[in-house]
Formats: C-alpha cells, structure tokens, sequence
C-alpha cells in the first residue's frame, strides 16, 4: 500500500523519517503554544523572540525539504551533498550555541538527539556516498 511513498533502502528511509520530523519541528516554530524554542535555548531566554523562533523555524524547514528531496532522489549527487551539508550546518549550529555562545545546555529537549542524528548520518552518508551516487 505505501510502495513508492517510502523510500525502499535504509538510508533514504532513515533521511525522509528525519526530514519528516524536521518539518514536524518547524511548523511548531510558528505556533506559540507549540514551540520548543525557548526550551531548547533555556540559558538565554531574554535571546528566544517570536521572530528568532520563526526564523529557526524557516530554517528547519528548508533544510527539511531539501532532506525529504533527497531522500526520494537518492542517487542524485547533488541532492545527496545537499542533504550532507544540512546535517553539517545542524552540527555546527547547535555545538555554537553550547561551546561557544552558551544558550543551549545539551539536556535541552532536541539537542542531544540533533547532534547524535547529524554526526550518525553524515557518517552514514560519507560512507554510503559512492554507492547512491554511482547509480546515476
């Protein structure tokens, strides 16, 4: 019934699961009742702003599309680096904020999960890279 729907391999399936949930995270970014904003960001809430949680939230969701894309065009290369390089900028966001700026602690709900799903998947994709993008 969901053939076609979800990705048939592992890594395509794992990388549209993280870019569902990614989109999930973003749409929350604009309704105030939903958003974890502040949470994440517990030790500089006087930084957390409605615009700095919808600006967050455009973010996750571009980088949630162009996760979902990927995922569903798995052999393409430049899709696939795309997608890379969210997980890198995620990495490095979320590392800036506890080592460097010091907003976010690790316990924040989303951060700790955030960096053991970047550092997994660009490990998986490096690996897998010339696999998927040989194909083509």
């Amino acid at each position: 019934m969901l053939d076609g729907l979800i990705p048939a391999e592992a890594l395509p399936r794992v990388i549209a699961l993280v870019g569902v949930l990614a989109l999930y995270n973003g749409v929350q970014c604009f309704v105030p009742r939903m958003r974890l904003t502040p949470r994440i960001y517990a030790l500089s809430p006087g930084q957390v702003t409605p615009l700095m949680s919808r600006m967050m939230g455009t973010w996750t969701i571009t980088s949630a599309m162009v996760r979902i894309y990927a995922a569903y065009n798995i052999h393409n290369a430049v899709a696939y680096q795309m997608a890379m390089w969210t997980y890198v900028f995620a990495l490095l966001s979320f590392a800036s904020e506890i080592l460097v700026y010091r907003t976010a602690p690790l316990s924040s709900p989303g951060v700790f999960p955030a960096i053991i799903i970047s550092t997994t998947l660009l490990a998986w994709m490096a690996n897998s890279y010339s696999y998927y993008t040989a194909i083509e």
